[in-house]
């Protein structure tokens, strides 16, 4: 199971109500808590944890964290280390799935752990039975009182900029989506899991270092990727480690048939993110890294294209692991009809992106006027800004001239005279003046023909915005 929550792995604070003897963050802290004997502060008792004021009043206290690494939850730990006579009692943990800070007054939460008691310095476990893809937690303790770590641990669920970025290569070994150290010859100092980090390293420890090697041979460690893919380009990444950085590496990649040496006893520098490019792209499922003859990486990086299908059993995993309201809002983005989005909601999980867009075709065939229009409401007019998304598939528009945009806006206004609702047509790919030409063609059909007309050209939006979002463009 992966780290999910701490500092190491860009976990923070989002904001507590309280934190006046020790800060909330030291709750994210990667290493275990310390005690300080006899070292106090101008409030109080120095403690390694989230520590709040002996509360007066009704109520509890609570802190919001967000997850460095989204993903499902399998196990909590509360950890009261040192805290005695001011432990919290009690605490739960509730979760939520939004996708950023500004969206969390918005947030409907979902109660991860109930109400429970704790012990004073002691670490307790707690299995989590939910299948939600969480990105922000709410620790509350009741009624007061301190908390030395809060570890999380389960299986990452990466988003769709982790698995398929728009014109950019993809870290297929990246912790974030699934990359796992299988073995290696030595972790004297460190396990090799750190490298996989999608975090800059913050030190010397935050990374894989062997000891010093006083005989013949090299050190080493391999990986399963967590998506398959093509891969193009390594990133070895010696920053913090100087007189102790390798003095050279070999690669091997590995797709089902045995280890092949990719980059073969390549010189790197110390304290240096080091690029190692491929003459051509290589397909992996695992990859192994040499260093000769011994030392310390940060950071190990394997940038390449996903296979199309492993990509998208990636996405189905998401889909499958939102929040019901997180889900909507992800089919709302694909088609605007509220019924639509409600029943592709519901007939989660999918088993594969093949049967989401079968789905979403059977589902199209249960809609009325009314619903169908919801959905053409959302289209910005052709030639019109709309979102990031509209604008993107109205781009030939957009490079058109003066001319051709005077005659499409007053196509549109024709055309909404004559049918009371937007034009919409698959823009992708079209020209303006393509655009154009349909707009005219199709304003003298009658609006039971444009209905049926402008109904098939969002069936055909809709396809080609899951495809992307499911990361099967290429299908």
């Amino acid at each position: 199971m992966a780290d999910m929550i701490s500092s190491a792995v860009g976990g923070r604070v989002v904001e507590c109500n309280d934190e006046f003897f020790a800060e909330a963050a030291n709750l994210l802290n990667p290493g275990p808590p310390v005690w300080r004997e006899d070292v106090y502060t101008d409030r109080g008792k120095w403690m390694d944890g989230w520590e709040t004021r002996r509360r007066r009043d009704p109520g509890y206290d609570w802190c919001v964290l967000a997850m460095g690494t989204p993903g499902r939850i399998d196990t909590v730990t509360v950890d009261t280390a040192f805290f005695t006579g001011n432990y919290a009692e009690e605490f739960s943990l509730e979760a939520c799935g939004v996708a950023s800070d500004e969206d969390l007054p918005a947030a409907e939460w979902s109660e991860l752990i109930l109400r429970t008691g704790l012990q004073g310095d002691t670490a307790l476990d707690f299995e989590v039975e939910s299948p939600q893809r969480v990105t922000f937690l709410r620790l509350n303790i009741y009624p007061d009182g301190g908390v030395a770590r809060l570890r999380v641990e389960g299986t990452p669920i990466p988003s769709q900029s982790d698995v398929c970025p728009a014109g950019a290569s993809v870290d297929l070994v990246s912790h974030l989506v699934g990359g796992i150290a299988l073995d290696a010859s030595d972790a004297h100092y460190s396990p090799p899991s750190n490298m996989l980090r999608h975090t800059a390293s913050q030190g010397m420890w935050d990374g894989w270092e062997t000891k010093r090697r006083r005989g013949p041979g090299f050190d080493w460690a391999t990986f399963e990727l967590g998506i398959p893919g093509s891969v193009g380009r390594f990133v070895v990444d010696t920053r913090h480690f100087k007189g102790n950085a390798p003095g050279w590496v070999t690669i091997h990649l590995d797709n089902g048939a045995g280890w092949t040496e990719v980059v073969s006893h390549a010189a790197i520098a110390a304290d240096t993110e080091n690029q190692l490019d491929l003459d051509e792209p290589v397909p992996a499922a695992r990859a192994k890294l040499e260093i000769h003859p011994d030392g310390g990486v940060a950071r190990f990086r394997v940038f390449g294209t996903p296979e199309p299908a492993a990509a998208g059993r990636k996405r189905i995993e998401y889909l499958n692991a939102l929040f019901d309201a997180d889900a909507l809002r992800f089919f709302h983005t694909a088609c605007a009809s509220g019924r639509w989005a409600e029943t592709m909601t519901a007939a989660r999980p999918y088993g594969s992106p093949e049967l989401v867009l079968a789905e979403a075709e059977q589902v199209f065939d249960l809609l009325d006027e009314a619903d169908w229009l919801e959905a053409f409401a959302d289209h910005p007019r052709i030639g019109e800004r709309g979102d990031e998304v509209a604008n993107q598939e109205q781009a030939g528009a957009a490079e058109a001239d003066r001319a051709t945009k005077d005659e499409l806006a007053r196509v549109n206004l024709e055309y909404e005279e004559r049918f009371g609702f937007t034009y919409i047509v698959y823009a992708t790919g079209k020209t303006a003046e393509e655009m154009l030409a349909l707009a005219e063609s199709r304003v003298s059909n009658s609006r039971t023909e444009e209905m049926r007309a402008a109904s098939e050209q969002q069936r055909l939006i809709t396809a080609t915005r899951l495809r992307r979002m499911l990361c099967q463009t290429g299908s």
